[in-house]
């Protein structure tokens, strides 16, 4: 989509063109507003400043949670909360709560610790473990496949989340066998999609909507 991420008109174009699944980076400021952001750090009039450490009414262009949820509930979507930083996930989730949301969001952005504590005090979530880029890149791949189930299982989340380029046959297989469904970001390419598809992921992130909606349609419809 040709729009600026984690704003209005991003999720306004992935409503407009189909897609079931919103994703948002989350992040909470100094006074507790729940912000959609993606890095640590914000540029102000007085230079570079960690976003957690300045009042809401000290940022310029930054959305809020609060007003872009209703766009989610009126037509019936889910959204994808990308969580940056622990601070964020109390008042995150007394938002979503304050909307009656909780069956129209998913969690993400958990390692295994994160994905255990929001298990453990809002049990009722859907939690995603965040498949880690170090393991990736630290063991061979079957250690990596039983390392990132073990913590999925141990963290009682309801899912994986992983880079479709680490997401192999062996780990679908053994995400299967235990009952995780397996996340794919961020999937561009047409020929990656369908191969997702038919690998038979649970979902696809993606910044070219429209290409995996009409993929989606049409595999759905060959394999009726």
């Amino acid at each position: 989509m040709n729009t600026r991420q984690n704003s209005h008109a991003s999720v306004l174009a992935g409503i407009r063109e189909g897609a079931d699944m919103m994703e948002v980076d989350i992040r909470a400021t100094k006074d507790d507003h729940v912000v959609l952001y993606h890095d640590e750090s914000i540029i102000t009039s007085d230079g570079s400043k960690l976003l957690r450490e300045l009042p809401y009414e000290a940022l310029n262009d930054v959305i809020l949670l609060e007003n872009v949820l209703p766009y989610i509930k009126m037509n019936n979507r889910t959204i994808n909360l990308d969580v940056k930083e622990d601070n964020a996930i109390a008042p995150m989730i007394r938002i979503i709560e304050h909307f009656d949301m909780q069956n129209q969001v998913l969690i993400t952005g958990c390692e295994k610790e994160r994905a255990a504590f929001i298990k453990a005090h809002y049990p009722t979530y859907k939690v995603l473990l965040n498949a880690s880029f170090a393991l990736f890149e630290t063991c061979d791949y079957s250690s990596y496949v039983q390392q990132t189930i073990a913590d999925a299982i141990d963290s009682k989340s309801d899912g994986i989340n992983i880079h479709y380029q680490h997401c192999r046959e062996e780990l679908l297989e053994s995400a299967k066998a235990n009952r995780l469904p397996v996340y794919v970001w961020t999937v561009d390419q047409p020929t990656d999609m369908v191969k997702f598809m038919q690998l038979g992921v649970q979902s696809i992130t993606t910044n070219n909507v429209k290409t995996l909606v009409h993929l989606r349609n049409e595999y759905t419809h060959i394999s009726k």
